[in-house]
């Protein structure tokens, strides 16, 4: 809090526990720390109300001493009279003459000071008493008879349809494939059908390409567009207990390989052009 005194100077108080801050300066123009000093207890609050007063002196001076609306609590009697005892320290601390005739009496500060009585608060709430819901043991009690309720799921009246694995077309063709160069695994991660390493078209197992590496022998297998543009025919498969790692040796010199992932390892068709 920072009050001002009718000589210019200000004060800040800090309050940390019982004890406050003071600190006073001024501004000329720039602000000036002229002292500083910290009380604890009965003397800090004495020291804090001659400060208050003193704010009040110069607010009188330099806007009169007309009423204004008092937004805190209403002060009590021994606020009032403990104002008014310490008053007299003012003049003391921070001017030469506390009764210097360019301030004003300390009868006129006092009687400038609003104290409103504490407004009458309405009357409590007070809730109508309800029946109670409690029930008695005395009497003969209600013979309670399970009742069947009817069951929350019901079966279903025709079997649930069959999901059977995706199986390789009668009439493979395959139209669109990707080449990532270095970057095969990447694409083939994006979901592509990725050709990389010469003559393998490869796509993951989970999604949708599971089939490649079980096209049945004699198949034909038409590549439309690209690189491996042509007609060809699976002659055999390969299944390594692996994922990854180095490309094994495929028997038979195949023109073109499909591969896909089973389970724990990698299966692969191989083909020949027709």
């Amino acid at each position: 809090m920072i009050y001002k005194l009718s000589d210019g100077t200000r004060v800040r108080t800090t309050r940390d526990g019982d004890a406050i801050e003071f600190e006073y300066f001024r501004y000329n123009p720039r602000k000036e720390v002229t002292g500083k000093e910290r009380l604890e207890g009965a003397e800090a609050e004495k020291r804090l109300a001659e400060v208050v007063v003193g704010d009040a002196i110069r607010f009188g001076e330099q806007y009169g001493a007309g009423p204004i609306a008092h937004t805190g609590r209403p002060m009590s009697a021994v606020i009032v009279g403990a104002t008014i005892a310490t008053v007299a320290g003012i003049g003391f601390i921070f001017a030469p003459d506390a009764q210097a005739p360019e301030y004003p009496l300390l009868k006129d500060v006092i009687t400038a000071l609003v104290v409103t009585p504490t407004p009458v608060s309405p009357k409590p709430y007070k809730p109508e008493p309800r029946p109670s819901t409690l029930t008695s043991r005395e009497g003969v009690r209600e013979t309670l008879t399970p009742k069947p309720s009817p069951s929350v799921v019901k079966p279903s009246k025709t079997p649930a349809t069959k999901h059977a694995i995706p199986t390789p077309p009668a009439d493979v063709r395959i139209s669109f494939y990707r080449n990532c160069g270095a970057a095969y695994q990447s694409c083939v991660d994006d979901g592509a059908l990725t050709h990389y390493a010469g003559n393998i078209l490869a796509g993951h197992n989970y999604m949708g390409y599971q089939w490649l590496s079980r096209v049945p022998v004699g198949r034909t297998v038409r590549v439309i567009s690209g690189p491996l543009a042509g007609t060809y025919e699976v002659y055999g498969h390969l299944r390594i207990n692996r994922q990854g790692g180095s490309i094994p040796a495929f028997a038979g010199s195949p023109d073109l390989v499909l591969q896909s992932c089973e389970g724990n390892g990698t299966g692969f068709s191989l083909l020949r052009r027709a």
